[in-house]
């Protein structure tokens, strides 16, 4: 099926840096788990402190103008100053906790990219490529919620070997975009437009 679309140039160079950036961060995760999940827990304290002390400021500024609703800044950066000191202090409580937290978004990210697919407009291998990353995000998340014989260590791997697949697909798309980039008319007389299969 023919369809009209615009030539973008250089719309390969974004998915070049996204591949590599995946299959770099998911080689680090698949390598070097234990390492990954301690820094990850570390990083989750210290945007959680962050976070915290950005509420309080929130809080007292709104405190400062007469508002009446200081209270919920206020309230939720003790909460967010209480995550960041249990994680650094007990960080396998905090691995735990962001486990369920990580499977939950996985299994909602995974749904909604997989309907999505269904209805966006595109090409069909591309539908389906995307069909099928959001159900395995679905199953990753439903093992990591319902399997607790899975420690932090293979999760972490199993994160790693999907950004390696994400890396390599992104990378696949990108060599693509660059060849039909080179088939596209020049830009003073077609105005980077041309007809070209979608794949």
């Amino acid at each position: 099926m023919a369809n009209w679309v615009v030539c973008e140039m250089g719309a390969w160079k974004p998915l070049l840096v996204l591949g590599i950036f995946g299959l770099v961060l998911g080689a680090l995760l698949f390598l070097f788990p234990e390492t990954s999940l301690h820094m990850i827990v570390f990083l989750f304290g210290v945007f959680a402190v962050l976070i915290g002390i950005g509420l309080f400021i929130a809080a007292w500024a709104i405190s400062r103008s007469g508002g009446v609703f200081f209270a919920v800044p206020l309230i939720l950066g003790i909460c967010a100053l209480l995550l960041g000191f249990v994680s650094f202090v007990n960080p396998v409580l905090i691995g735990a906790f962001g486990a369920v937290v990580l499977a939950i978004f996985l299994i909602i990210g995974g749904l909604v990219w997989a309907i999505s697919a269904v209805f966006h407009p595109g090409s069909g291998i591309r539908r389906v490529l995307t069909a099928i990353g959001g159900i395995i995000l679905a199953v990753l998340g439903v093992l990591i919620l319902f399997t607790p014989i899975l420690s932090g260590v293979v999760i972490v791997r199993i994160m790693g070997v999907f950004l390696i697949g994400v890396g390599i697909i992104t990378l696949i798309g990108s060599v693509v975009q660059a060849v039909r980039e080179r088939s596209c008319p020049p830009e003073e007389e077609f105005g980077r437009i041309e007809r070209i299969e979608r794949w």
